[in-house]
């Protein structure tokens, strides 16, 4: 038997939880047909050499990383393999994280970052979605580099605007996002012609809420913490146990940039509705605008009424 089927196959989907891990997820779906969790094995779910070698040459087109032909043979779930990459993937630290291709016939959503700034919970949402549907995240400016975050909602939303413009110049749009990231894509959708869809989505409905940075709120923690922190959220398998030793404090500062937006933000006039999936969001809006709310109480539900209005 090949030394790569002996490894442990993992039946249930697990989400990616970086940009790395999104991309490498995206390339597997795209070339195996079907979407993979992080610890499935590659050749075991039923890629065979000649897929293998197409994983090995979109990374160089994409990445620019040479990797020999055996490298999934021997690194043949996404966790593993994206240890190779994490040096070499600079490209990926932008806001738009492609996370869903679909299947070209719908338009895409995009969904904006919480308040952490990471996109890793919407990909068990685009999962639940369905494989037709393309799903965009946007994550926080200066998660994944030394570039400094956005100071407020309109600055955030504007730059991602001209992000979401790039790759599809005109409507329909379909925009959503948890905790300020509904305030972001509201924002958004102010700016934008042909908004079809503006989601609010409760934060607990994509994951437990104990991510990591809930704590913040009653106590921020110092650059002491840092390190402990970054251990403890590699322990809860929150992120991959070699990301890089600053993430912690790149999170603090995107938390704390995301917290004083949203304190500070005064909304601009909209007037379509919004739909709102789980409790309201913990925002202002103005008194004219529509909320239609959907009840949701898992991420399947949630799924199942955002399909009914995607189409």
């Amino acid at each position: 038997m090949s030394p790569a089927l002996n490894e442990t196959i993992d039946t249930g989907y697990q989400r990616p939880r970086d940009p790395v891990e999104i991309w490498l997820a995206r390339q597997w779906q795209h070339i195996l047909g079907f979407a993979v969790g992080i610890r499935e094995n590659f050749f075991g779910v039923g890629g065979n050499s000649l897929d293998a070698a197409r994983v090995i040459d979109a990374i160089m087109v994409e990445l620019g990383v040479q990797l020999p032909l055996n490298a999934l043979t021997e690194h043949p779930t996404v966790e593993r393999l994206a240890t190779l990459l994490r040096d070499h993937a600079e490209r990926l630290s932008g806001p738009l994280v492609a996370i869903q291709d679909g299947d070209g016939t719908g338009p895409p959503l995009f969904l904006v970052h919480p308040d952490n700034g990471q996109v890793g919970p919407y990909c068990r949402l685009a999962h639940a979605l369905g494989e037709e549907f393309a799903v965009f995240g946007i994550q926080a400016v200066g998660l994944y580099s030394d570039a400094e975050p956005r100071r407020t909602v309109p600055a955030m939303a504007a730059a991602y605007v001209d992000k979401v413009q790039a790759v599809r110049p005109t409507g329909p749009y379909l925009l959503g996002g948890c905790a300020i990231g509904a305030a972001i894509a509201y924002e958004m959708a102010a700016r934008l012609d042909d908004v079809r869809l503006l989601a609010a989505i409760d934060t607990e409905l994509l994951e437990p809420l104990d991510t990591g940075t809930e704590s913040w709120l009653q106590q921020p923690p110092r650059q002491s913490d840092l390190p402990r922190i970054l251990a403890s959220w590699q322990e809860r398998d929150l992120v991959p146990r070699d990301v890089a030793p600053e993430f912690a404090a790149r999170s603090l500062r995107v938390w704390r940039a995301s917290r004083d937006a949203v304190r500070d933000w005064r909304p601009s006039p909209y007037t379509e509705p919004i739909d709102v999936f789980g409790r309201p969001p913990a925002m202002a809006l103005p008194a004219t605008v529509v909320q239609r709310t959907h009840e949701c109480s898992t991420d399947g539900r949630l799924a199942d009424a955002l399909r009914e209005l995607l189409g």
